[in-house]
C-alpha cells in the first residue's frame, strides 16, 4: 500500500512557496513609476520663450514619469488661454537611456493687431471698448485673439446700439487672422 504525503500550508506559506519557483511578475504601471522622466522639451513657440512656458508645468526631467501629470500639464498650459486648443499637444517618446522625453507641441493663438470701429453713431469707441472690458472681454492691441470674444463683442455692441436708438443696426465683423497676429473691424450698417 503507497501512502500519499500531503502538505497543509498556511497562506502566508503558501505564498512565500510560490514567490521561490515563479519569476518575479512586475506590472506595467510598476514598470512606469520607476521609469524617469529624461528631459521636458516645448516645440513649435514663437513668443513665449520654453522657460515662460515649462514655468508653468510641474513635470521635471530627472523625476518618475506620470502620464497622469504630463496630461495635467497640457491643461495648465490650455488653462492659460494663450494656446490653441484644438492643435497644442503633449508627446511622449522613448528616451535614450530607457527613460520618457515629454515635449508639449504648443501653438500660440495670435495678437490683435488692431481692431477697429467703422461707422459708429451716437456712441464712441472708448465707450465700446470700457463696455467690452466691463464684460471680461479683451479686445485690444496685443491681447491674445479669440474668436469667442469677437462673436460675444458683437453682441455688447449690438446692445449698446439698441440702448441708444439704433435697435436694427447691423454689424458686421472682417476678421483677418494670420499664424501670429489678427486683425478686427466692426462695420456697423444702420437701418431706417
Amino acid at each position: 500500500m503507497r501512502r500519499r504525503l500531503t502538505f497543509i500550508l498556511s497562506p502566508p506559506i503558501l505564498l512565500l512557496a510560490i514567490g521561490c519557483v515563479l519569476p518575479p511578475v512586475r506590472s506595467a504601471q510598476a514598470r512606469h513609476a520607476k521609469t524617469l522622466v529624461e528631459a521636458v522639451e516645448v516645440v513649435g513657440n514663437r513668443r513665449l520663450t520654453a522657460k515662460e512656458i515649462l514655468s508653468n508645468v510641474e513635470t521635471r526631467p530627472g523625476e518618475p514619469f506620470s502620464s497622469k501629470q504630463s496630461q495635467r500639464d497640457l491643461m495648465k498650459l490650455l488653462a492659460l488661454g494663450v494656446f490653441d486648443a484644438t492643435q497644442t499637444r503633449v508627446l511622449i517618446e522613448p528616451g535614450v537611456r530607457g527613460g520618457f522625453v515629454v515635449i508639449f507641441e504648443v501653438v500660440e493663438l495670435p495678437l490683435l493687431l488692431e481692431v477697429k470701429f467703422q461707422d459708429l453713431r451716437g456712441i464712441t469707441e472708448s465707450e465700446i471698448i470700457e463696455a467690452l472690458l466691463e464684460r471680461n472681454i479683451h479686445l485690444v492691441k496685443d491681447a491674445v485673439y479669440d474668436v469667442a470674444k469677437v462673436r460675444a463683442a458683437r453682441g455688447v455692441i449690438h446692445q449698446l446700439l439698441s440702448s441708444c436708438g439704433w435697435p436694427d443696426a447691423v454689424i458686421t465683423v472682417r476678421e483677418e487672422v494670420g499664424s501670429t497676429y489678427a486683425s478686427i473691424e466692426f462695420t456697423i450698417r444702420y437701418e431706417q
